[in-house]
């Protein structure tokens, strides 16, 4: 049991320690959250690098620190969060992202090696909500739409040309991996009832903040027209009230660990 504890307060300590360093330095999230209302910064993409820094990647360490035993939905935000980057990385010619992804490969690993028991993700409960699945497709082609859009800006130096870098990284290449990320987490909690509210509720959060931001300050760079703004900030607040009205799943059993037999169930003990 005294070692059970100890390896809990090393993954809380761990993944808060890993939360800061995506909310504050290398990753500067709350930084450039800071500045979405300022129009002499860039918003949408201080926007879109906040969230995506924050929420999508901060955010689900936070997750494990609170609930070490619970981690699942955390973990697969964190590999979406993982695999975008690294389209972004190759889509943007952006290498100076593979920096972040590197980061991120580490201390996920470092986390998932401390926890005292693994949460099972696989068999996936059946659990489909349909409703968030057609609003979530109704995401993917205007994401991947806009994920070249801003990939293409980022293969031109688009960033670097207006200043709007941080550890030398293109903004547009992380808006891009911000676009591709919001569909498949919300495609994700369509169909998997264990981590429909967490998946869904911050892909929705994440789409509405800069929806509104890109709807407050129409033609700033990587913006979208004010009615495609509206879109998203509609469809970032479906996807979140249909995670958290939809249907869910209990968590699902912990490897390494064995419930305890009742007494009903039990063996008799072996008599002489």
């Amino acid at each position: 049991m005294r070692l059970l504890a100890v390896r809990v307060l090393a993954v809380r300590v761990m993944a808060v320690l890993f939360a800061l360093t995506w909310l504050v330095l290398p990753g500067f999230g709350l930084t450039d959250l800071s500045v979405t209302w300022d129009p002499d910064w860039p918003v949408v993409l201080e926007a879109s690098w906040g969230m995506f820094m924050t929420v999508l990647v901060g955010g689900p360490f936070l997750a494990v620190a609170v609930t070490p035993h619970r981690t699942a939905p955390a973990q697969a935000t964190l590999l979406v969060a993982f695999a975008t980057m690294a389209v972004a990385v190759v889509a943007g010619l952006e290498w100076p992202l593979l920096l972040f992804v590197g980061v991120l490969v580490v201390e996920a690993a470092v986390v998932t090696a401390l926890l005292p028991a693994r949460e099972r993700v696989l068999p996936l409960a059946r659990s489909l909500s349909v409703p968030l699945l057609v609003v979530a497709a109704l995401g993917v082609v205007p994401g991947v739409l806009h994920a070249e859009r801003m990939f293409a800006g980022s293969r031109r130096g688009a960033g670097v040309i207006i200043g709007d870098v941080t550890m030398g990284v293109d903004h547009y290449a992380v808006q891009g991996a911000f676009a591709l990320a919001l569909p498949a987490l919300a495609l994700l909690a369509a169909v998997w009832p264990r981590g429909r509210r967490f998946l869904g509720i911050g892909a929705g959060l994440c789409a509405g903040y800069v929806g509104l931001v890109s709807f407050a300050f129409p033609g700033t760079w990587a913006g979208v027209p004010e009615l495609e703004s509206a879109l998203c900030i509609g469809w970032g607040v479906a996807v979140a009230a249909l995670a958290v009205l939809g249907p869910t799943a209990a968590p699902a059993p912990q490897r390494g660990r064995r419930a305890p037999a009742s007494p009903a169930t039990a063996p008799p003990c072996a008599t002489p």
